[in-house]
């Protein structure tokens, strides 16, 4: 298991590859199997795979904000997938818990997608209204993330930090390098 984890990174670009209908729902029956906060299991999932879509949420994304700008993905580099995690707008938990549920079925979606053969992306930095539009959100729900999913282009290696101020990730030679803290580091 702790192979998987390593291996399930936050990936920016992609190949053409497609994703099918049938690899979604697999991926989506994850987030339907995730712990949710007094069970209430109140997220909804959005998802596209359609190509003109896709086109489309990619300028509405923010991937990389600490990369270089010849670093970041091109259109032709862009996500062949995305999943929008929502709720309710009158669901009756409180945000943080909100936010704990989506964290772990954002997990849980990019392990069975890298399981899969796919990478995947948590982005919190995306036009919600754009999503609401091109994904045709019920009005009375409010999107919480944003999972973009595709077959990874980009090399991304973990690396160990040489101390607390070492965690920016970079690229050299193209390859996604993230710092990671040692155990020893983490623990109080």
């Amino acid at each position: 298991m702790i192979e998987k984890i390593k291996n399930t990174r936050s990936h920016r670009k992609f190949t053409d590859k497609k994703i099918s209908k049938e690899e979604i729902l697999k991926i989506l029956e994850g987030a339907r199997y995730s712990s949710s906060a007094k069970n209430s299991q109140f997220l909804r999932y959005s998802y596209t795979i359609d190509d003109e879509k896709c086109k489309k949420l990619f300028s509405a994304i923010a991937l990389g904000g600490l990369l270089k700008l010849e670093d970041k993905p091109t259109l032709e580099e862009r996500p062949r997938a995305y999943i929008l995690i929502s709720a309710k707008k009158d669901v009756n938990i409180p945000d943080f818990l909100q936010y704990f549920d989506v964290g772990i079925a954002s997990q849980n979606i990019a392990l069975l997608a890298n399981e899969l053969g796919y990478g995947a992306c948590i982005v919190m930095s995306y036009n919600k209204n754009v999503f609401k539009e091109v994904l045709e959100l019920p009005e009375d729900y409010e999107s919480k993330a944003v999972i973009v999913l595709g077959e990874a282009k980009d090399i991304v290696k973990l690396t160990d930090s040489k101390d607390e101020n070492d965690t920016k990730y970079f690229i050299e030679n193209g390859t996604h390098y993230v710092p990671k803290l040692p155990l020893d580091k983490i623990l109080l």
